[in-house]
């Protein structure tokens, strides 16, 4: 069954995954934006953007962590969260569709307001190379 987010997890820290850097962004349950900010991609810029997402949601440890790309760019970002004690899912990706007429560095292409209501299946326990997007099908062998 899916859950929406908004019902279960009083933050949601969204994470839009680059080779360099990962831009951050906290809301409330409500939809409310606590502040964005960019981050380096290495373990001090990590350990940096989990402190700060902490300090923005009051430090509750409800808080769900949606991540884009959590099996490639945003993999070790997922694993340092993880053990840090947050749940973490994996952002579903935009389609084409969704997609057009939006530039790269379009702000409406951050993460935001969707992961409020946009089912999403837990990576947390999800063995390595087996986190997939939310919705999207395994493929069969």
């Amino acid at each position: 069954m899916d859950t929406i987010v908004a019902h279960t997890h009083p933050f949601v820290i969204g994470v839009d995954t680059h080779a360099r850097t990962h831009t951050y962004a906290v809301l409330t349950a409500a939809g409310q934006h606590l502040g964005t900010e960019t981050f380096p991609n290495t373990a001090a810029g990590r350990s940096r953007a989990i402190n700060w997402a902490g300090r923005r949601s009051g430090g509750v440890t409800d808080a769900l962590w949606v991540i884009e790309g959590a099996g490639s760019y945003g993999a070790q970002l997922a694993r340092n969260v993880a053990d840090t004690g947050y749940r973490v899912v994996e952002a579903a990706r935009m389609g084409r569709t969704g997609r057009r007429g939006l530039g790269k560095s379009d702000p409406s292409t951050h993460v935001g307001s969707p992961p409020l209501c946009c089912p999403y299946r837990s990576i947390n326990s999800a063995p390595r190379g087996r986190m997939r997007a939310c919705g999207q099908q395994r493929k069969s062998s």
